[in-house]
């Protein structure tokens, strides 16, 4: 068979497409508390329950079994101009003149979280939470100039995680959680074909729709040492997660005369697909200092290992054939925050924060139109207002994204020349009680 282009890297580009909080395609948005500083002091700072989807031993800190629940509105705004081509026209025998053109992408995804702890003992806690620790979605307008490396991309790691946490003694306690995790994706997008022309054909009016889903097992393991009352210090390790997604890919608008040219390697109707994608492993230090009885710094460095990203393959489930291949070549990053909180009285807290995240891309030969990544600052800022065993929490976050230039394709896919502009809005509101 010949090889048929999925646009761009096809389902890994998707995972790996514009980003919100963080690099790549991880989120951290399932804590509206930790949103509010930028994150910094995730898993060690007692003052909500989604301590162990960053580090389990830390559900020790929150004195009181209690539930809450929380939604992320994530909204990514990106500009963008250039230009893509030429293309082939094997019809007509002639060369098609590059496309060019600007426009703007707005997409806006909901990020639901929930999670409970019961405290059995002194020592021991269980817990259990439902979030979101990765996924993303780009949505460019239909026709645009450059359909053919990229339309629509949503993927979602639906994450259910049951844990425990014991406390060994006054200064350490031990956590871990088993991941169960969901990820389903989906890909939309107008075909190219490398038919051993000088440009790559674009197929006019034929288009894809992909999408592929998998359940896979982690876990995360982390500790917090608490050496004096007022400071708290905690490590932790996300495992990383295999994923075989299966599913079809459905071709539409293809002539009966391109399927001939392609003696049948390009033709209407549906295909099952199946590609491997591992989720990173993560690893996470956080800290938290009371240095008085109103005001607590905090602080978080993160390594995520993206270097493991490094080839996305796909293949015909029926013949275990490769049918699009793309080089990645992403490299593993930090993320460094800071955070500020302050307790005006017994019922308002206050906080901020800022956070610094490199970029999973090495150059601009690797950033596709799915995949604008770059470096980004976050500042946040947040609230709480507690009242007998109620909490109700609630944060904003602004992410400043470094422009981006983007020169990336697949599998003889048309060159393109594109300029990104991003930034992003993260609205959280969260409720939390106390049994």
């Amino acid at each position: 068979m010949k090889k048929l282009l999925l646009p761009a890297v096809a389902l890994g580009a998707m995972l790996a497409s514009t980003g919100a909080e963080a690099a790549g395609y991880h989120l951290s948005e399932y804590t509206t508390t930790g949103l509010g500083r930028s994150f910094a002091g995730v898993g060690v700072m007692g003052d909500d329950y989604s301590a162990l989807g960053f580090n389990p031993a830390g559900m020790q800190y929150n004195a009181k079994s209690g539930g809450q629940t929380g939604v992320t509105m994530v909204s990514l705004h990106t500009d963008y101009k250039g230009s893509v081509g030429p293309t082939y026209d094997p019809f007509n025998q002639q060369v098609k003149a590059p496309k060019s053109g600007s426009g703007h992408t707005r997409p806006t995804r909901v990020l639901p979280n929930i999670f409970v702890q019961h405290k059995m003992n002194e020592r021991m806690t269980l817990g259990l939470g439902a979030y979101v620790p990765f996924g993303l979605a780009t949505d460019y307008e239909n026709g645009w100039f450059a359909e053919t490396h990229a339309s629509l991309s949503q993927v979602s790691a639906q994450t259910v995680s049951p844990a425990l946490s014991y406390q060994v003694n006054k200064y350490f306690a031990l956590g871990a959680a088993l991941n169960i995790q969901y990820i389903e994706a989906k890909l939309t997008g107008a075909i190219e074909k490398d038919m051993g022309a000088p440009f790559p054909v674009a197929l006019d009016g034929a288009t894809n729709n992909l999408r592929g889903d998998d359940v896979g097992l982690g876990y995360t393991i982390g500790a917090t040492f608490t050496p004096r009352k007022d400071i708290r210090l905690g490590v932790s390790y996300r495992s990383k997660v295999k994923h075989k997604l299966e599913g079809d890919v459905k071709l539409t608008g293809i002539s009966p005369m391109v399927t001939a040219m392609t003696q049948g390697a390009v033709s209407n109707g549906n295909r099952d697909i199946f590609t491997k994608i591992t989720t990173p492993e993560i690893l996470t230090f956080s800290g938290a200092w009371d240095f008085n009885r109103c005001f607590t710094l905090t602080g978080t460095a993160r390594w995520t290992r993206w270097s493991q990203f490094d080839r996305l393959d796909i293949y015909e489930k029926k013949t275990g054939e490769m049918i699009s291949g793309t080089y990645e070549n992403w490299k593993n990053t930090w993320y460094y925050a800071v955070g500020l909180d302050y307790r005006r009285n017994q019922n308002w807290t206050f906080r901020t924060g800022i956070g610094y995240d490199e970029t999973v891309i090495k150059s601009p030969e690797f950033r596709t139109a799915r995949i604008p990544d770059g470096r980004r600052v976050l500042t946040s800022f947040g609230l709480s207002y507690k009242k007998n065993n109620w909490q109700i929490d609630a944060g904003y976050m602004h992410i400043f994204i470094h422009g981006s230039h983007a020169y990336g394709t697949a599998d003889g896919a048309s060159k393109m020349d594109m300029k990104y502009s991003s930034s992003a809005d993260l609205l959280s509101f969260g409720v939390q009680y106390k049994f």
